[in-house]
């Protein structure tokens, strides 16, 4: 159970490379780190823009473990108000008020150095990224692959614009593709198809494992395509094919368990079903977080 008194331990480490496993428990203490930082930036104004952005990305995705590990929004509320009246009127020169600052600072440029993280999930890994090109260039990426297609998803970023993507590479291209995964509104909690393991997940596909009946689906259909030659698809055989989404598309995912998978099936242009992908959950939000921080104008 986590306490008023938890979040609010204000000297534990900061941990911006905490991975999935350590996020859970971990979540609390860096939550309340994070928080610290902010209302310390809020009276001095010592972070730069970008830096403050990220910030404010790292403390949704810690607050999200947090909740999920059991912390309760009146917790969250109770703590957050004490650290901002900690640090309400501070000494913006003093030495004990700057050093939280640059150690936020100096452990956010360690944890972007080098400019490519992986991020292990349950059974797949996101890579993010620092894009190398002006334009049209992964930032953030899964691959997967079904019987002779190969695939990629995730982010490319084009210019300044984020643009959600899936590149596919077959001898047999579909026309158009829809994703398919667990409505939260419809159905906040997913099915365990496997009976807690004592059955094979449907179709013998493991990321199928946990989900939503027909009922509490929702559809998210491909609003575009890029034409790229092929430099966006996966190495392979075959011709290639882009299929841009949505750009919440992330945010739908990223509100599932992340032992979920989610389909995209893909159509020919008569509408008959020609193959279907899966790629899981898993570590998208760190990733997503790695990924816009890593390409975040300076």
């Amino acid at each position: 159970m986590i306490t008023p008194a938890l979040l609010s331990a204000l000297s534990a480490a900061l941990a911006l490379s905490a991975t999935t496993q350590e996020a859970g428990s971990d979540a609390a203490l860096r939550l309340a780190r994070l928080v610290e930082v902010a209302a310390i930036d809020d009276a001095c104004g010592l972070l730069p823009p970008s830096e403050r952005a990220i910030l404010e990305r790292e403390m949704l995705t810690a607050r999200h473990h947090a909740e999920r590990d059991g912390m309760s929004s009146a917790t969250y509320a109770s703590g957050t108000a004490r650290i901002q009246r900690r640090w309400a009127t501070p000494d913006c020169t003093a030495s004990a008020t700057t050093g939280h600052v640059l150690r936020y600072r100096q452990a956010l440029h360690g944890w972007l150095l080098g400019g490519e993280r992986s991020f292990e999930g349950h059974q797949r890994q996101w890579t993010a990224r620092r894009s190398a090109e002006a334009s049209g260039d992964w930032i953030l990426a899964q691959d997967a692959r079904h019987g002779p297609m190969n695939a990629r998803f995730g982010t490319v970023l084009i210019g300044q614009d984020v643009t959600v993507l899936l590149a596919i590479r077959s001898d047999r291209l579909p026309a158009s593709a829809v994703l398919v995964l667990r409505d939260v509104a419809r159905a906040p909690r997913p099915v365990d198809f496997t009976s807690g393991g004592r059955r094979q997940p449907p179709g013998g596909e493991p990321l199928a494992a946990l989900g939503a009946l027909a009922s509490g689906q929702q559809r998210i259909w491909t609003n575009g395509r890029i034409r790229d030659g092929g430099r966006l698809a996966p190495e392979g055989e075959g011709g290639t094919t882009s299929f841009t989404f949505p750009a919440d598309t992330l945010e739908r995912l990223t509100a599932l368990d992340t032992q979920e998978g989610a389909r995209f099936d893909l159509f020919d242009a008569a509408g008959a079903r020609i193959g279907r992908i899966w790629i899981e959950v898993g570590a998208l939000r760190q990733a997503r977080d790695y990924a816009l921080a890593a390409n975040e104008p300076r």
